[in-house]
């Protein structure tokens, strides 16, 4: 891994506080359960390895299941649209030659 260092001087960096806590992410995941599933599957596409073996390790098999739960529903949604979707060009191609006929 590569260690990033910060040119700034440590005197003018900005610490940042936490943009969600633990109250906050469960509120989310209540009110858009959807965009929850897409956060948490996206999030787990970026983040390294080692942090993802950290973050589930220990205690946290129900936070492994729960992000499980959610890749799971985000893929569902993704088959859901998907099949819509083919729906959709099937419908458009039946259009097409409907006009292709009238010309």
């Amino acid at each position: 891994m590569n260690n990033v260092e910060h040119d700034t001087p440590d005197s003018q960096q900005i610490d940042f506080p936490a943009l969600l806590d633990w109250e906050d992410v469960q509120q989310d995941e209540r009110e858009d359960r959807l965009g929850f599933a897409r956060r948490t599957t996206y999030a787990l596409l970026t983040l390294p390895g080692t942090e993802l073996v950290e973050g589930f390790g220990g205690s946290n098999q129900p936070g492994l299941e729960g992000a499980r739960r959610a890749v799971a529903l985000f893929q569902a949604h993704l088959r859901q649209m998907q099949h819509f979707a083919e729906i959709a060009e099937v419908r458009l191609e039946r259009v097409a030659k409907a006009l292709a006929v009238e010309v």
